[in-house]
């Protein structure tokens, strides 16, 4: 549920703050007024109610002095002393009549009973409330009787003839008429009741005043006592002080209280003009209350409105049209702020854009800037030529080695700058850590090849900081559109391949070329058929024979791997191999081409051709530990010896995995297995590092040995690495042997073996046998 706007919630919240302290003071004024009413009315009813026992007190005197008056009567004195009762009982009724009496007794002074105006033939019984009598022997007695559920004050009064002869008792009954005509006598507006207990806390009423407020009905009805203090009390739904006066009673009759009623309701009557008023007053201060309320809500709501507005605006990316609040209150200064905190948004959002767009080291665009910025000029100009040209400075990460990345974003930064100054307008853009991307538009090839070699003339300028000269390395591939590809992440990634082989190359540029490409999409599904000639046993192990120049003979054979790919011919080896190296499927490679070799060195056996097969291994072979237990299993399974077999590793395979090659070697060559080291010569193999390793043969890379013939400085290499490998009890094997010339000069300087083309070429298995079967001399 949407909750109600804030300008209406900041009107209701002024309305109802107003209202709650109307309200509460309302609540206290009245609260203090009742209670005041309540303490007033509480004295007053107290004042009142012992003022109606004083009134019933002056009836006593008025009605005792009226009697008093009968004693005077002669008749009456005359008519007692004559025990005449008729004449007594006809001025007992005269006297009665005119002094409200309801009943005359007349007692003798033995308390007696001589007449009675109610029981004319009643006489001779003892009074029943003696104690009004000895009361009256002196003073006069009253007291409130209650007789037939009827109550009368009863007056006694002596009769003096001078001398006492008698008492009158005069009943005046206490009714309804006499409590209104008491309480119209009384200043305090309230109810008057008589009641009596009747038992089991109830009371029976036996007169009221004007008002039938049912007072005594009330604490009958709970069953509680009248009160004799002050007590509130709900009574009919309106709220009284009630107060029960117990009037005095003669021994033996029933107590009588007058239950006086206060009604607060009355008394708060006189204030509700002043609450009328006070309402009207509320009324009208809500109205204006609110009207206030609302036009400073507004005043207040306009502006915050407004820069909600702003800031869902602002949400979208939208900066402007800021509303313009001019005011010096707090919302002023919220409008302030707000507009700070915009400009700063904007000004970050804007640094945000330029970081994801741009490299924080050089400010050049980066990669995806590049990307989009080359792929909008090919969409809007389609066909156009143009040059796509990485510049790779690749000895960047011996340079961060060497002096720490802060020297080397510097020269960076540096690298950049002289790229744009050469290139003018045209887009120059970080590619990568150490690549440069250069998008020339408009280009054709001879000009970015120009190009290119501008660039490499300008990095090749080494760069000095604080007396240190770094020389950058650069390299330029290029990527030609449309030739070589029409999306710039396509062209990005044909220069880099170009890069690459630019980095080899002895120009340091080159133009990228579909066949030389490792990631062609033709090489995707090479990976998928290789593992499947694999496990079809699809491929093939073709042997390139060894001599052994100091009798001639054929004593080992390289097994090399070979693989005709159904409709397509002939694959390269170093394009397969390559492709098992980088896929990670070189070790299920070897593992076939151990298990073959092992089953045709066994089959090589059987015909009786004792010569050596040996395997290569590449640096995840020599790396995996479980190695020597699988060719151990293989020969045990062909049942050859393990002089049958053995193994070549490159240099650069031993240092890739040194801990592991050692072991691994360590391992094989206690099984007795030959280890030879191939390609020796170019790889970074120390001596030291050498003599550790457990192997029995060098074999000397081809490309000191093909030019033996013509050049000196080969020659002198390889008479070197025959005495060092002999000196370190090594046979020496020469690899690449493609002439007479150089056959002889390896002869004469005591090279071991020689292999190359001049000896043999790579042949099939069925080959190889025939090969060997007439030179095989047998066992001496």
């Amino acid at each position: 549920m949407r909750l109600p706007g804030f300008r209406s919630r900041l009107a209701l919240f002024f309305v109802a703050t107003l209202v709650l302290v109307q309200g509460v003071t309302a609540i206290l004024t009245y609260g203090i007024a009742h209670r005041q009413l309540v303490a007033e009315g509480g004295r007053q009813l107290s004042a009142n109610a012992s003022a109606f026992v004083a009134q019933m007190n002056d009836l006593s005197i008025r009605v005792a002095n009226g009697v008093q008056i009968l004693s005077l009567d002669y008749g009456l004195r005359s008519a007692i002393g004559a025990q005449d009762k008729e004449t007594v009982l006809s001025v007992l009724r005269n006297h009665g009549r005119r002094v409200g009496a309801a009943r005359m007794q007349l007692l003798g002074l033995d308390g007696r009973l001589q007449a009675d105006t109610l029981d004319p033939a009643a006489g001779g019984q003892a009074y029943a409330f003696p104690d009004l009598l000895d009361g009256a022997s002196d003073t006069r007695g009253a007291a409130v009787v209650v007789t037939d559920g009827k109550a009368y004050w009863v007056v006694v009064v002596p009769i003096y003839a001078p001398q006492p002869v008698g008492l009158v008792v005069a009943s005046i009954p206490v009714d309804d008429a006499l409590l209104t005509h008491m309480q119209q006598l009384s200043a305090l507006p309230r109810d008057v009741e008589l009641a009596t207990p009747a038992g089991n806390g109830r009371y029976l009423v036996i007169a009221r005043g004007s008002h039938d407020s049912g007072l005594a009905e009330h604490f009958s009805a709970r069953a509680e006592a009248v009160p004799e203090v002050p007590t509130l009390a709900t009574i009919g739904g309106r709220e009284y002080l009630v107060l029960a006066q117990l009037l005095r009673q003669p021994k033996g009759g029933g107590a009588v209280y007058a239950v006086l009623g206060y009604s607060l309701d009355d008394a708060l009557r006189p204030y509700r003009p002043v609450w009328n008023a006070w309402l009207a007053v509320l009324l009208v201060g809500l109205a204006g209350g609110f009207l206030v309320a609302w036009l400073v809500a507004r005043g207040v709501a306009r502006p915050v409105e407004a820069l909600a507005g702003s800031a869902r605006r602002i949400a979208t990316g939208d900066y402007e049209d800021l509303p313009d609040v001019r005011r010096r209150d707090e919302v002023g200064d919220l409008a302030v702020a707000f507009r700070t905190m915009t400009d700063a948004l904007r000004e970050r959002e804007r640094r945000i854009r330029h970081q994801a767009s741009h490299d924080d080291v050089t400010g050049l665009p980066n990669r995806a800037a590049a990307e989009a910025a080359i792929d909008d000029d090919l969409a809007t100009t389609p066909g156009m030529p143009g040059a796509l040209l990485i510049v790779g400075l690749n000895r960047l990460p011996e340079i961060v080695k060497t002096v720490g990345h802060a020297l080397a974003d510097r020269l960076m930064r540096d690298a950049g700058e002289r790229l744009g100054q050469s290139v003018g307008p045209h887009l120059v853009a970080r590619a990568t850590d150490m690549q440069f991307a250069v998008w020339l538009r408009d280009t054709g090839r001879m000009e970015a090849i120009d190009t290119a070699f501008r660039l490499m003339e300008v990095l090749g300028q080494p760069y000095l900081e604080d007396d240190v000269r770094m020389d950058m390395g650069p390299a330029v591939g290029i990527a030609l559109t449309p030739t070589h590809g029409e999306h710039a992440a396509t062209l990005l990634r044909r220069a880099e391949v170009a890069e690459f082989a630019a980095v080899g190359s002895a120009r340091g540029v080159d133009v990228y070329d579909a066949a030389a490409d490792p990631h062609r999409p033709e090489r995707l599904s090479l990976m998928g058929e290789l593992r499947a000639a694999i496990e079809s046993d699809a491929l093939e192990l073709w042997y390139q024979p060894k001599r052994r120049l100091a009798d001639g003979s054929i004593d080992s054979a390289e097994a090399l791997v070979r693989w005709q790919r159904p409709g397509r011919g002939h694959v390269s080896p170093e394009l397969f191999i390559a492709v098992a190296e980088e896929t990670g499927n070189i070790a299920r490679l070897t593992r076939w081409v151990l298990a073959r070799a092992t089953r045709e060195a066994a089959m090589l056996a059987a015909a009786g051709i004792d010569i050596k097969v040996a395997v290569n291994l590449s640096a995840r072979d020599i790396g995996d530990l479980d190695l020597p237990e699988r060719v151990e299993a293989l020969l045990h399974a062909h049942g050859i010896p393990a002089r049958a077999l053995a193994l070549e590793v490159t240099e650069s395979a031993v240092i890739a995995e040194p801990g592991a090659a050692l072991q691994v070697l360590g391992r094989l060559a206690d099984m007795e297995i030959d280890v030879a080291i191939d390609d020796f010569g170019i790889g970074q193999t120390s001596f030291a590092y050498l003599r550790r390793l457990p192997v029995s043969e060098l074999k000397i890379d081809k490309m000191f040995v093909q030019h033996l013939a013509t050049d000196e400085t080969d020659r002198v290499i390889v008479q070197s690495l025959v005495e060092l490998g002999h000196r370190l009890g090594y046979e020496v094997t020469a690899e690449g042997v493609e002439d007479e010339a150089s056959l002889a000069f390896l002869t004469a300087m005591g090279c071991d073996h020689a292999q190359g083309y001049l000896i043999d070429r790579p042949m099939p298995f069925a080959d190889l046998v025939s090969r060997c079967m007439p030179l095989w001399q047998g066992p001496a």
